[in-house]
């Protein structure tokens, strides 16, 4: 069987996946922030040498609980992002984009510390890391 669609059907299509909006941007805000949050508790573990079964015992959970966010299947509730905080003694930070609209991520330099790197995207060199 094929379908076919209309040119103008496909652009907005594309143009509906890349620029949400109501619900779909506020989805794709809050799975952002989430990213932003797994990121740290994912390299804190590995500081630590920790599982995320072994975080999900600590914080009193199942480890299929804590694996539903890492999976994108659930969004983490701020209750448990407290928790996740104090069993693994650190304090999260949120990052904003720059004015740039460069992408802002925590990576590790290195000297081992959490820092921000951004990474622009531009015609001539898509993945350049600014300074």
């Amino acid at each position: 069987m094929t379908t076919k669609y209309t040119k103008q059907e496909v652009v907005d299509f594309f143009h509906d996946i890349f620029n949400p909006i109501g619900d779909d941007l506020i989805d794709v805000k809050a799975y952002d922030i989430m990213g932003q949050y797994l990121t740290q508790i994912e390299q804190e573990l590995e500081n630590q040498s920790m599982t995320q079964k072994q975080l999900a015992e600590k914080i009193g959970t199942s480890a299929s609980y804590i694996s539903q966010f890492f999976n994108l299947n659930k969004l983490i509730n701020l209750k448990t992002l407290a928790k996740i905080e104090l069993a693994l003694g650190i304090d999260f930070e949120l990052k904003q984009p720059t004015e740039n609209n460069s992408i802002t991520q925590i990576g590790k330099l290195p000297d081992n510390k959490v820092s921000d790197i951004a990474f622009t995207a531009t015609n001539e060199s898509p993945y350049v890391a600014a300074a």
